[in-house]
């Protein structure tokens, strides 16, 4: 059961949720990515600098289990 909700909002006010809470992490790297065509990824990573110049990294592992993580300057929160 994974902790990621992914929605696309959209200019007409609609939404288009991609991935809702309590579904598995593989599922929402499926939605991007297919490994029919290249070998398995381990996970999907996201990396944002904010202004103030931090690092925050939120790694969505390929599982069915496992929990998304986020890190800030390589710490985990």
């Amino acid at each position: 059961m994974s902790n990621l909700n992914v929605a696309l909002p959209a200019v007409d006010g609609s939404v288009y949720d991609v991935h809702e809470f309590g579904e598995s992490c593989k599922e929402a790297i499926h939605t991007l990515y297919s490994d029919d065509f290249a070998a398995p990824p381990r996970s999907m990573n996201f990396t944002v600098q904010t202004e103030s110049g931090k690092t925050v990294l939120l790694r969505i592992p390929y599982d069915h289990e496992d929990k998304v993580r986020v890190y800030v300057n390589n710490e985990q929160i």
